[in-house]
């Protein structure tokens, strides 16, 4: 059992910390580029800019802000879920369970102990992912292995909802390292996409088989043909929270395309995976979609460093170039929503806000429902992780910093009677969940990722 695992004691804590310090992952970043940029749309402000906060108070307020882990790594890649009864975090690279009150029930651990006598766990590399499925009354835990060795996808998946209990665990050798890894629970399979240039970077693996704790579970995988022209980039799986889509729904896949790359107008750019577990050679992957939508800029120039904080000269990555985690789907029976974002510059000064999506399917098409970009006053805010839940409300969680506001994290929402409406205005209040007290200095890393989660027991409480 999970619990059993020896925990960290406060020296190795310690230790770990100032080792990690010395440690930045992901070294080889490209620059950014921007071939299109002087053709690129838009020519002035966004147009879909939402410049005030919104005034509709939170009823529900913050119910419960417990610290969780500290991290010494960069970037910390901060990322959990809630379940049933628990909050499971991740950060590079360990984990910790709490119950809902913020109390303890597994202190700080080492993250490949989850892996131990797989191929790869005994590296523990990072980038965690942990997410719930809530169809299945499973947990999900992921983390690669490549960045001192070969390279390797490692998963568990709890044997019960207990997280602190026994899991199953599988490693799958990659044919490219698989940095940035990002996965979606859906009927027929845990769907990936990877930030991989040279190899492999759309994955589905065969999830009945794990909910079993099958030996060899089966894989399948793709080279897309169509990433979009911006380096670094991860095109991310639909991600189910409540019912399933109908029977037969290939996986889901999105990305955004900003024109000043060169590839075409700003848009989503949507990908289907049709697997066929029989014959997995039939298997098919296709872009299928590109939406167009109103028009953005992800062009905070050519390196990470990009948003200013308070009293330093040192700014962080806007990580601007892809969609924030998690593209989540939501099926409502005859309505299927799918909400997404990421970040932008609102207004041509590298003055960050986040565009937020809501795509509804009309027959066969997915079409926005609803769009806007939160930049409420002269704050960045970036990092941005969104959810809906199953009353259509939906909430925003990210990070905000200026030259006169340390790096903090904050919340907005869309009530469902302004869902009902699509104005794509956030009309619930901003929220503080934890005001910032100093800068952070010597790397630009921030994130790369964080998770908005629904709580299963209720179908609405956002984590």
């Amino acid at each position: 059992p999970l619990i059993d695992f020896p925990a960290l004691t406060p020296e190795e804590l310690i230790a770990m910390e100032e080792k990690e310090k010395t440690k930045v992952r992901n070294k080889s970043l490209q620059f950014r580029s921007y071939p299109n940029a002087a053709n690129a749309l838009p020519k002035g402000p966004d147009a879909v800019w939402q410049k005030e906060a919104g005034k509709t108070r939170n009823v529900g307020n913050i119910i419960q802000n417990f610290s969780g882990q500290t991290t010494g790594s960069y970037p910390p890649d901060c990322n959990g879920s809630a379940g049933p009864n628990h909050f499971f975090q991740e950060v590079n690279v360990k984990y910790s369970i709490y119950d809902k009150t913020g109390n303890v029930v597994v202190p700080p651990t080492n993250l490949n102990t989850l892996f131990a006598g797989v191929p790869g766990g005994n590296t523990n590399e990072g980038d965690p992912i942990l997410l719930y499925d809530d169809n299945a009354d499973r947990w999900l835990a992921a983390e690669f292995s490549g960045v001192s060795g070969p390279d390797y996808m490692m998963i568990a998946i709890s044997v019960t909802d207990d997280p602190t209990g026994d899991w199953y665990r599988w490693s799958w050798s990659m044919n490219g390292f698989p940095d940035y890894m990002k996965f979606g629970v859906w009927e027929d399979g845990y769907y990936m996409g990877t930030n991989t240039t040279s190899g492999s970077d759309i994955y589905v693996f065969e999830r009945e088989e794990m909910l079993i704790g099958a030996t060899s579970p089966q894989m399948v995988k793709f080279d897309n043909p169509n990433r979009p022209n911006s380096g670094f980039h991860c095109v991310l799986p639909a991600d189910c929270d409540g019912d399933y889509a109908p029977a037969g729904t290939p996986g889901i896949f999105l990305t955004i395309n900003d024109d000043a790359w060169g590839g075409g107008g700003d848009a989503l750019w949507l990908f289907e995976l049709d697997v066929d577990w029989d014959s997995p050679s039939n298997s098919t992957f296709q872009r299928t979609q590109q939406i167009a939508v109103s028009p953005f800029d992800s062009n905070f120039g050519s390196t990470w460093d990009n948003i200013k904080q308070k009293g330093t000269g040192q700014e962080l990555d806007a990580i601007n170039q892809i969609l924030m985690y998690r593209v989540q789907y939501r099926n409502f029976g005859t309505e299927k929503r799918i909400v997404c974002n990421h970040t932008v510059d609102v207004d041509g000064t590298d003055h960050a806000g986040i565009r937020w999506y809501e795509l509804e399917l009309n027959g066969d098409t997915w079409e926005i429902r609803q769009e806007g970009t939160y930049a409420p006053d002269e704050h960045s805010r970036w990092m941005g992780s969104i959810a809906m839940n199953g009353t259509k409300d939906i909430a925003l969680g990210y990070s905000a910093s200026s030259t006169t506001k340390y790096p903090s994290i904050y919340y907005c929402g869309q009530s469902s009677v302004e869902n009902t409406a699509a104005t794509g205005i956030m009309d619930i209040e901003e929220g503080v969940i934890k005001e910032g007290t100093v800068s952070q200095t010597g790397y630009n890393r921030w994130g790369d990722y964080s998770n908005m989660s629904v709580d299963p027991a209720d179908d609405k409480t956002f984590w």
